[in-house]
């Protein structure tokens, strides 16, 4: 598969996951919103290499085969920030993390905590749509920041996976790119604007310059 399909592999399967994952709350309007899904799933994957996207998909079905829900684990790990209390309750029936995989995780988290701070002072009112940029930010609720969710997420991939994700990022540290921004761009591009700094002014715009903190 080139990388457009195995992009569209991939989120067919985690949409599948998302589905089935019992929230606290009862079902999520999220849950249901198929467009916003794809475009946001969409625009994360394709920053990966194919090789990269390969082994993600691997671990997609190798889990579905096993009758596991990478969405719902990913949602569990992130717990240990956003319901700290509950998740005591649940962390002994998770998988055990090796030093190996989390030593990966911390990696790759590390550059993109730097990427994304980066590139929120740069565009600020795109910034100002997601989640708080670190669970400081977040100030003790139950919203997962952008830094939990990645690790949560990470947590929930494979070691070889995750070797190949540093090798992306690393890669592109040297060259002077961020991956944060790449994400941005794609995001920019399946909503339809030409440009990543199109879509900036056009949310500046609808808030009248002042940035509104959705999150």
């Amino acid at each position: 598969m080139d990388k457009k399909e195995l992009v569209e592999a991939i989120v067919k399967r985690e949409w599948k996951m998302f589905g089935e994952t019992q929230n606290r709350g009862g079902r999520a309007s999220c849950q249901d919103d198929w467009q916003t899904f794809e475009i946001m799933r969409s625009a994360q994957h394709y920053v990966w290499k194919t090789d990269t996207l390969e082994a993600y998909l691997n671990d997609l079905d190798a889990a579905l085969a096993n009758g596991d829900n990478l969405v719902t684990l990913k949602y569990a790990y992130m717990m240990r920030v956003t319901f700290p209390d509950e998740y005591e309750q649940i962390k002994d029936r998770l998988p055990a993390v090796s030093e190996e995989k989390r030593r990966l995780v911390d990696d790759i988290t590390r550059v993109f905590a730097e990427w994304t701070a980066v590139s929120s002072k740069k565009y600020p009112f795109l910034a100002s749509m997601g989640r708080p940029q670190s669970s400081a930010q977040a100030n003790g609720s139950h919203w997962a920041a952008i830094d939990n969710y990645l690790y949560s997420e990470l947590l929930t991939y494979s070691v070889k996976t995750l070797s190949l994700c540093l090798r992306d990022v690393l890669a592109a540290k040297e060259r002077g790119e961020s991956l944060s921004v790449e994400i941005l761009k794609n995001t920019a591009r399946l909503y339809g604007y030409p440009g990543l700094d199109e879509l900036e002014a056009s949310l500046r715009k609808k808030f009248g310059g002042n940035v509104v903190n959705l999150n």
